[in-house]
């Protein structure tokens, strides 16, 4: 019965340190807000985009305002800053300065821009997905 037990314990390890290294390193929290569905959340983004350095605006081809867009920020040394969500076509962050690739994907569509913050000034880049 011991021998199981250490067998299962070794099993279990060994698929925790492979699933580990599959999952990218995420750098400490990043301050974010999404959404921007209907009048009031847009009004309250718009109200708080003093508070932050980046902001994605999330729209279709025809500029439909979209959600659901799986983001991905990372650093110019690679490592993840934010892996997220959006909830609606605006996304507030709070980077540190320096250089960032974006990723946006959706319906197995990716957009990727390269961005700079620079603190105190608010950084807006546009993602506009084809066909959508």
């Amino acid at each position: 019965m011991k021998h199981r037990l250490l067998v299962s314990a070794l099993l279990c390890s060994a698929t925790l340190s492979v699933a580990m290294a599959d999952t990218p390193s995420i750098a400490p929290a990043v301050p974010f807000i999404s959404g921007g569905v209907g009048d009031d959340s847009l009004a309250n983004l718009v109200a708080r985009e003093k508070e932050f350095d980046l902001k994605l605006f999330l729209v279709g081809q025809s500029g439909g305002y979209l959600s659901d867009i799986r983001i991905t920020i990372t650093n110019a040394q690679g490592q993840g800053v934010l892996l997220t969500t959006s909830e609606g076509p605006v996304l507030l962050a709070n980077l540190p300065a320096g250089t960032y690739n974006v990723k946006a994907q959706k319906n197995g569509q990716t957009l990727e821009q390269q961005i700079r913050v620079t603190p105190g000034k608010l950084q807006t880049t546009y993602f506009r997905f084809p066909g959508e």
